[in-house]
């Protein structure tokens, strides 16, 4: 009898440790306001994104490969963009390359996401409502401004959905002007993996992310080229590279 409630005093104590961090994660998201637009990261938010997308992710058995990160900027801010495989990438991302501080253009149902919803919302992550052109392009001017009044760089997915057959598909090339107002550098990336993760969880394998740096482009040739000859040169180079991935 002594060793039955043993047993259960561990579980009880298993469980309340579990469920401790998301009903603090949980509590602090109270204290966002979901209809104020925040127009400056929070370190303590930061941190708490950051760590727990960290300690999730490893429980997943997630695991990464980078390549080309020396690519990055030496200095200052940029736009990062990046093909769109799952709704794991933004996670991923922002976890690997925390030092950068990315709050991520993201479809406006990802707000909504319970904790988390709160926590981006509050990292100046910011909603895109596709379907609506004067709100799509009043997401760019404020990502723009976050690049020249703030520290964060800005990442998002030109794609504007996720590729389901992992094939890049066509180009929004309009949020490259996020870069061309801001006068800052884009980043170019490929993600592969991503699309496994949750198939591997319930064969409870672990998952090898890669994500490649491509290209840094400089903000004068940014603010100098046509933005729909800056989209094509960034498609062909992100195509190539899932082509040569796949072969």
């Amino acid at each position: 009898m002594i060793s039955m409630k043993i047993v259960a005093i561990i579980l009880i104590s298993l469980v309340i440790l579990i469920l401790l961090p998301f009903l603090f994660l949980f509590i602090c998201g109270l204290f966002v306001d979901a209809k104020k637009q925040y127009d400056r990261d929070s370190r303590f938010f930061r941190g708490l994104l950051d760590g727990s997308t960290t300690v999730i992710l490893w429980c997943l058995g997630v695991r990464y490969n980078i390549v080309g990160e020396e690519k990055f900027p030496a200095e200052g801010n940029f736009l990062f963009i990046s093909n769109h495989r799952s709704n794991y990438d933004p996670i991923v991302q922002w976890t690997v390359f925390k030092r950068y501080k990315i709050s991520f253009i993201s479809k406006k149902e990802n707000f909504r996401i319970p904790m988390y919803g709160r926590l981006i919302h509050r990292c100046c992550f910011m909603p895109i409502d596709r379907k609506n052109p004067r709100k799509a392009m009043e997401t760019v001017n404020r990502a723009a401004r976050l690049l020249t009044e703030t520290g964060n760089s800005v990442g998002v997915y030109p794609e504007g959905k996720r590729s389901k057959e992992c094939r890049l598909l066509p180009f929004h090339s309009g949020v490259l002007k996020v870069a061309q107002k801001a006068c800052r550098p884009i980043v170019v990336s490929t993600i592969e993996g991503t699309e496994n993760i949750f198939r591997n969880i319930r064969r409870f394998r672990k998952t090898v992310v890669t994500i490649k740096i491509l290209e840094t482009i400089d903000a004068d040739r940014v603010k100098s080229t046509k933005t729909s000859e800056l989209s094509d040169y960034c498609a062909g180079m992100m195509k190539h590279e899932l082509e040569e991935q796949e072969t």
